[in-house]
């Protein structure tokens, strides 16, 4: 018996994230893809980096705060070749190193409004509110919980007797 419908299972038993995964870790790893798009364009990816990240501290901080978010995403899948592989280790800790993430970026920004003498604009504002939602998230998502903990479910051959 499972506890959820057949859908939220990949083809080797193991609970697929829950939805909000996605939308929470692109979320949380956002300096790695702003750097990530600056080192593409190259000519104005300097420009583009002091755009949202007027001093390079900020940048270093904001990159390091996303670590743990980068590793939960690459913590995704494969997990059911090897359970006591790095990356099984690290689907285990996913909710824990998205909450790690999670915490750090909520500390910048709010050092960030506080260097700014806490002055309004739309985008700090809805950065703010996604993380606190996903903070909320994080903390009740019995999905995402039993997503980390979930490891691939043998399957049994019915009418096999080894015992008999």
């Amino acid at each position: 018996m499972t506890l959820y419908p057949e859908h939220r299972y990949d083809d080797h038993g193991q609970l697929r994230p829950p939805i909000w995964f996605w939308p929470i870790a692109l979320l949380l790893t956002r300096s790695v893809w702003l750097f990530l798009m600056a080192g593409v364009t190259r000519e104005s990816g300097s420009e583009i980096l002091t755009l949202f990240y007027p001093d390079r501290m900020s940048l270093y901080l904001g990159l390091l705060s996303d670590l743990p978010a980068m590793l939960a995403l690459l913590a995704y899948g494969g997990t059911h070749q090897k359970t006591h592989s790095v990356r099984a280790w690290l689907r285990r800790r996913s909710r824990g190193l998205l909450l790690c993430s999670t915490l750090s970026g909520l500390t910048l920004q709010l050092h960030s409004l506080n260097l700014q003498k806490w002055s309004f604009s739309w985008p700090t504002a809805l950065v703010l509110i996604g993380s606190l939602w996903a903070l909320w998230y994080l903390l009740k998502s019995r999905q995402l919980r039993e997503y980390a903990v979930d490891e691939p479910h043998v399957q049994t051959v019915i009418g096999a007797d080894t015992g008999k």
